[in-house]
């Protein structure tokens, strides 16, 4: 399971894993690691990585990890796990998975969603000086102790033939998992907001699919290069004013194929997309000392009151907490 490797059950202190500590993962849960800047007995004990991990098995069944870290030496990771069902949501930062011969980017927001067997290697990669939040979970062949809810699911799972796709996370839900890992907050209290979440992403990744399917085709691959351009430019400069025709003529597309296409690429519309860049956007300028009202403005927004109701509704909480709490 990608990212569930390193286990800390006090689940509130943070820790430093080392290249050492990687190795005896490796070996329990059957992945590979690669520390590139790292060579010689030397680096056993170099530091990797520094947070707070945690792993819990769900009364569903679902095998799920939450990752709280800073990423020290930048290190690789293969897995050849067995999962019908496997998904990872990137909270903060971004992961790059490779799957089949494919490369994801699965940034802020967004869940990865996939099959995997143990013929069809998973590999991810993660950069040094980033911090990275991410949630993870599984459901795997050795774990026969599933709610009929969940079994269900995998049937249509299966039925579906649901392939590898990356797709945006409703803010609410995001916002629901960032409550649920807020302090003060009870291990079972914790564990039965979890359980309740999970189905949450799971029920909406099934939409996504559902919705791809009923599609006509999906893009080609000069369609997704060029869908992935507008992408890059709303989340590089999201503080721009942008309109649909602009954007379609950047992918050589009518705005009705436009809107069509990159909702069924990306799981959501142009704008939605660009809403959620410049709130995290404006996140990162909160934690950097600027003002409210500095960051909205920075970030495209007008007006800081719709700034205020945007990233609440995102992320659950006034954006004066944030200020406050970096």
């Amino acid at each position: 399971m990608q990212n569930s490797t390193l286990r800390d059950e006090s689940a509130s202190t943070k820790k430093f894993f080392s290249v050492e500590d990687f190795q005896r993962f490796g070996e329990r849960y059957g992945i590979d690691y690669r520390f590139p800047h790292l060579s010689g007995d030397a680096g056993h004990n170099s530091p990797v990585l520094h947070g707070d991990v945690q792993e819990m098995t769900l009364s569903s069944g679902i095998s799920l990890t939450h990752s709280d870290v800073r990423v020290l030496q930048p290190y690789e990771t293969t897995s050849r796990h067995s999962s019908p069902l496997y998904m990872l949501v990137v909270l903060e930062g971004c992961v790059t998975i490779a799957l089949n011969g494919d490369e994801f980017q699965v940034y802020s927001g967004m869940a990865f969603t996939a099959r995997l067997s143990e013929q069809q290697a998973m590999s991810a990669r993660h950069d040094a000086d980033i911090s990275l939040k991410t949630l993870s979970f599984g459901v795997y062949p050795d774990n026969m102790h599933r709610e009929s809810l969940l079994e269900s699911l995998l049937q249509e799972w299966q039925r579906l033939d649901t392939p590898t796709f990356v797709w945006q996370v409703p803010g609410f839900v995001l916002s629901g998992i960032a409550h649920s890992q807020q302090p003060g907050i009870g291990a079972l209290s914790r564990k039965l907001l979890l359980e309740g979440l999970m189905y949450q992403l799971l029920g909406h990744g099934l939409n996504h699919r559902q919705q791809q399917i009923h599609c006509r085709t999906l893009p080609s691959g000069g369609e997704r290069a060029r869908l992935e351009s507008v992408r890059i430019v709303l989340e590089q400069s999201p503080e721009r004013e942008y309109t649909l025709a602009q954007l379609a003529a950047q992918a050589a597309m009518s705005s009705s194929s436009l809107r069509s296409k990159f909702r069924q690429a990306y799981g959501c519309t142009v704008f939605d997309y660009l809403r959620d860049c410049r709130l995290e956007q404006a996140r990162r300028y909160l934690l950097e000392g600027h003002s409210v009202q500095q960051a909205a403005w920075m970030s495209g927004y007008q007006h800081a009151s719709n700034f205020s109701t945007a990233f609440r509704r995102r992320y659950g909480i006034p954006p004066g907490d944030v200020r406050q709490s970096g």
